[in-house]
């Protein structure tokens, strides 16, 4: 039995120690595992993993690091910060220190955003644009001045699942969206674990109890033999809306596996969409998004990661000359950055939108916009609060008349429950003074009546929706007058003149600014005499 102690001790000892070992080589089979899903940008999958060998390891100082890199690509920048105040900051590469403070100011820390900003700067003195980032932040006032030129609402389309990148469409919006649907089968992105976008429609429809709002109805799937199973990405629409460019995982594989994104032409024929045809340029080793063309269909604009350009994302342009598409030019240094440059939208050839988290901003992707002339784009420039803040904006369209779009934001929850936002452009600010003068004619069926200076005639500005005189004054001797319109409103004005008649004007203020000359009332007697019932 003396014997036998010594060799159980040995055997156990020996079990102990293979177990250990087997533990251990468990644990670097995962983390390399979760390397691999972290390279072929499966990041959720990737932050799972980390996060499960970080509960049993939580001394380590490599975990953490990769755990924030993973937050940051699936948008989670609470997270992010979290996990990057874990790591010794000998660990943390220029990049880092970028991802840092992009995800502090989205997460509302702007001084130790600033601060993190300039590690980075002393880590890449050679980066003019972390300079141009900090002294923005550092004057951030000047991007809330914009304020008063735009109004921005969510559209009630929007959902606990992903809602993004609106356009106009035959009275409604194409967006795409990772709602989940009930399938037999769902498909999800290794990404975020969320089910493939899908391209939807929903119709707008003036709303009758509020005036200048409308609703919409509930989105239907759009066309979905357009695509191939996988991602819906960004569409444009062009030709009167005949035909549309967009964005699909393509149906082929690259060496790694990986389905790319790519650019697809369809038609609509006979009142179905087809796919007409494939850019020419789409490749399985990078991807092309983004689509933006110009109404005639000879200009287009993208998104990519090809190889060759500024950094990270970039934007490009292709002419149709010939029947053939040009090889993709990069906008060059003035639009891109060494960051990301994405969802370009041109405007009547005249204007660039597009976003950007390189360019100086509020944080995160911000969107910009950029003027064309013969010399080329002009310099980009933030398109301020409160279309932007501090998370990401992009995907920014405009109508026909520059003073309605639409674009996408995370500023709610963040991460990738983007939702739709519609905006109004250039809105009249108030008070608002408008000169006028104010002649009276006495017939209306004939223009030989001549119209003469009414003056000395009292007048009230009436609000309608509240139904109260917000101001009230007296014509000059020449019929001149000064209107002092305190608010956005309907109005009407009540005009008495010297010998106590008594007329009705109706007055309407455009939402959108505009450049006012003299304003002429002309009263006609015959047609705006008021009755006993109407006094």
């Amino acid at each position: 039995m003396k014997k036998l102690l010594p060799y159980i001790a040995s055997l156990l000892l020996y079990f102990s120690a293979h177990a250990q070992e087997t533990v251990f080589e468990l644990f670097k089979k995962n983390e390399r595992l979760a390397d691999t899903y972290y390279n072929e940008k499966k990041y959720q999958a990737a932050y799972d993993l980390y996060s499960q060998l970080y509960k049993k390891d939580s001394a380590s100082n490599s975990l953490p690091l990769h755990m924030a890199r993973c937050a940051y690509q699936l948008k989670n920048y609470h997270a992010t910060c979290l996990l990057y105040k874990k790591c010794p900051k000998a660990n943390l590469t220029p990049d880092d220190y970028y991802c840092f403070a992009e995800s502090l100011i989205a997460d509302g820390h702007l001084k130790e955003g600033i601060a993190a900003y300039n590690e980075c700067k002393r880590l890449r003195p050679q980066q003019p644009l972390i300079s141009q980032k900090i002294w923005q932040l550092n004057n951030i006032r000047y991007l809330y001045e914009d304020s008063l030129h735009y109004k921005i609402r969510p559209i009630a389309l929007n959902t606990t699942a992903g809602e993004l990148c609106p356009v106009p469409f035959n009275n409604g919006i194409l967006f795409i969206s990772n709602y989940k649907n009930i399938h037999l089968v769902e498909k999800e992105d290794a990404v975020s674990n969320a089910p493939f976008y899908q391209l939807y429609f929903s119709s707008r429809i003036p709303d009758l109890n509020k005036r200048g709002i409308v609703r919409y109805e509930e989105p239907v799937p759009f066309n979905k033999d357009l695509y191939f199973g996988y991602h819906a990405g960004p569409i444009s629409v062009y030709d009167r809306q005949r035909k549309m460019i967009f964005a699909s995982d393509g149906d082929q594989r690259g060496v790694s596996g990986k389905r790319m994104l790519q650019l697809f032409f369809a038609a609509e024929e006979k009142g179905k969409w087809k796919i007409t045809g494939s850019f020419p340029y789409n490749s399985v080793l990078y991807s092309l998004s983004d689509p933006s063309m110009n109404e005639e269909g000879t200009v287009l604009y993208f998104s990519s990661n090809m190889p060759g350009g500024v950094g990270g994302k970039d934007i490009y342009r292709s002419y149709l000359k010939n029947g053939k598409w040009t090889k993709p030019e990069n906008l060059g240094e003035v639009i891109n950055t060494p960051y990301n440059e994405a969802f370009p939208h041109i405007y009547q050839d005249k204007t660039l939108y597009f976003s950007s988290n390189g360019h100086p901003g509020l944080g995160g992707l911000d969107i910009f916009k950029s003027e064309l002339s013969s010399k080329g784009f002009g310099e980009a420039e933030n398109v301020g609060y409160p279309i932007n803040g501090h998370a990401d904006e992009f995907g920014m369209v405009m109508d026909a008349s520059n003073s309605h779009g639409y674009f996408s934001s995370n500023r709610k929850r963040g991460g990738f429950d983007d939702d739709l936002y519609e905006v109004d452009v250039d809105l009249q600010t108030y008070p608002l003074e408008i000169a006028g003068w104010m002649g009276l004619k006495e017939h209306n069926w004939t223009d030989s009546s001549e119209v003469k200076t009414f003056a000395h005639a009292r007048f009230y500005l009436i609000d309608n929706m509240r139904e109260v005189v917000v101001q009230e004054g007296t014509s000059d001797e020449q019929g001149n007058f000064t209107w002092i319109i305190p608010y956005f409103s309907t109005y009407r004005m009540r005009v008495i003149g010297p010998d106590g008649t008594e007329h009705v004007v109706g007055l309407e203020i455009p939402r959108q600014k505009q450049l006012y000359g003299k304003h002429e009332v002309v009263i006609v007697k015959d047609a705006f005499r008021l009755t006993n019932e109407m006094k």
